[in-house]
């Protein structure tokens, strides 16, 4: 061990190269000559200490028996009778024998220590052995488990090799109620319904098993932390980590009741969109079994209630843009992401407004017309420059450059809403700070 490298850094280092027993010795005090050594008490004084530490250490701290008795009988030892032997043959006159005494004193010490050493470490085993008990019985616990977790497992894989037959169903269904006729879009209706209880039916159930093993596994997971508590510091002594039994295969059904809800929902909404289109198709094909003066005044009634929307939408997003972009909290700086969508949706329907006649959108239009131009100048430069500015700002608070690189580079691009999107979330990181 040199002067300014503590036992325990030397110890690591030794312990990654070789195996134990480890020998552990202090060397001279500032690499100092021998002769200065034993001719200064300080100097020997502050050796004598960095001896204790490495003993100490091995003692105390390694708690290894084989290893404190290879540093007492080996190098150290001969460094200590080196600095004996050469203090006599410096001193004239007869010496006090430092360091044979400290040796003699850390020997006596040394036996003294021997036995509580020894029943240190068999309590240490004797609380290990209590250790793997717990370990044993919550492997024994987990058994149960486990099999029941590879169950759904194997179920969930069942399951999620339908979804392209489901998918082919739905189309098939499609298909066929494109082509009945009003007599037969009943049956089509029916089929569709008892395609979707079917496509509900086993992943509701695989669902709730899921979720019953996932909870079964958090209450063994709490009970098994609770029986451990009383042995981490043991464990931390000995640099051992306490198995983790149970957040592999929480994730791995949180996983899987993931996909099943988002399957569900995409199955649901094929359904009900199949439903729609049976509807719409059973009165289309009403209507014509209607006379010509009736099937007018539908059209009439559908294309003025479409126009009415179209205009009342486009009321709203007139007076969302007329709105300034609303600000942080702290920073004050504008969040713009939402306006870079609103102004690219409003962008997108231009065309369909390019001329003034006689369609059904043009009383929205009329509404839009006029922003056009505002919209179009504020995407190409206006949010370009705010986004700039606020990344000014949010560099010269200190905010992480990692963060702020990102919407530049998305600003650089040319992607200005990607780079509205990360200058957002920048704002929101750096009020969080």
């Amino acid at each position: 061990m040199g002067e300014n490298l503590g036992p325990g850094v030397a110890w690591s280092q030794a312990e990654k190269d070789g195996s134990l027993p480890i020998e552990m010795w202090a060397t001279w005090p500032n690499n100092k000559a021998l002769d200065e050594i034993v001719a200064s008490s300080t100097s020997l004084d502050v050796w004598f200490g960095h001896v204790d530490e490495a003993i100490a250490y091995v003692r105390d701290d390694a708690r290894n028996a084989e290893s404190l008795r290879a540093t007492l009988g080996g190098k150290l030892a001969s460094l200590l009778d080196e600095a004996t032997q050469r203090q006599r043959a410096l001193l004239s006159q007869a010496p006090v024998d430092a360091a044979g005494n400290f040796k003699a004193a850390m020997i006596d010490k040394a036996s003294a220590e021997e036995e509580p050493l020894a029943a240190a470490l068999a309590a240490d085993k004797q609380a290990m052995a209590v250790v793997q008990a717990v370990f044993d019985q919550a492997r024994r616990d987990a058994g149960p488990l486990q099999s029941r977790y590879a169950g759904a497992a194997a179920r969930f894989a069942e399951y999620r090799a339908t979804e392209a037959s489901e998918t082919a169903a739905y189309a098939a269904l499609s298909e066929q109620a494109s082509r009945s006729d009003i007599d037969g879009l009943d049956g089509a209706e029916g089929a569709v319904l008892a395609a979707a209880r079917e496509a509900s039916r086993a992943p509701n159930e695989l669902a709730a098993e899921v979720m019953a093993l996932s909870a079964e596994l958090q209450v063994f997971a709490a009970s098994f932390e609770e029986a451990m508590a009383p042995h981490r510091e043991l464990l931390a002594t000995h640099g051992a980590v306490a198995p983790d039994m149970t957040s592999g295969a929480l994730r791995s059904l949180s996983a899987m009741l993931s996909y099943v809800e988002r399957r569900v929902a995409r199955s649901d909404a094929t359904a009900t969109a199949l439903l729609g289109g049976i509807a719409m198709r059973r009165q289309a094909l009403r209507a014509l079994q209607m006379d010509e003066g009736v099937r007018e005044a539908i059209a009439r009634s559908r294309l003025r209630k479409a126009s009415e929307g179209f205009e009342e939408r486009a009321r709203a997003r007139a007076a969302a843009l007329s709105a300034a972009p609303p600000v942080s909290e702290k920073l004050g700086l504008p969040l713009l992401a939402e306006r870079c969508g609103e102004l690219s949706a409003l962008v997108q329907l231009r065309p369909l407004c390019e001329n003034a006649g006689s369609s059904w959108r043009e009383a929205g239009c009329a509404v839009l017309r006029e922003r056009f131009d505002a919209a179009e100048a504020e995407l190409r430069t206006g949010l370009p420059r705010k986004i700039a500015a606020g990344l000014a700002v949010l560099r010269e608070k200190g905010m992480a450059a990692a963060a702020l690189d990102v919407a530049q580079a998305r600003l650089d691009a040319g992607d200005v809403k990607g780079a509205a999107i990360a200058y957002d979330s920048a704002v929101r990181g750096a009020e969080e700070i």
